[in-house]
């Protein structure tokens, strides 16, 4: 009996993720493409894990670039808020 190899196919989740998690963060693109980036790498993890595929690393590199990307846009528009609030009163 004969390991499974991983797919190609498979492994084009961990690279989805990786573009993704890039154009959010290097593009200030936020939530609109960091979301997308977490579930995919997510899925690209998965896939990993069951031996469809062995980009690992690079599906976590999506994953945190997407994270970090929804964490600046969520810390920048608190500080938007609270500048137009201080400014209001």
């Amino acid at each position: 009996m004969t390991a499974a190899t991983p797919s190609r196919a498979r492994n084009s989740l961990g690279v989805w993720s990786l573009a993704l998690g890039s154009a959010s963060f290097l593009l200030f693109l936020g939530v609109l493409t960091g979301i997308p980036a977490i579930l995919v790498g997510n899925d690209g993890r998965r896939a990993v894990r069951a031996g469809e595929a062995d980009n690992e690393r690079i599906a976590l590199t999506g994953v945190l670039l997407g994270w970090a990307s929804v964490v600046v846009t969520l810390v920048g528009v608190v500080v938007v808020a609270s500048m137009m609030l201080l400014r209001g009163a």
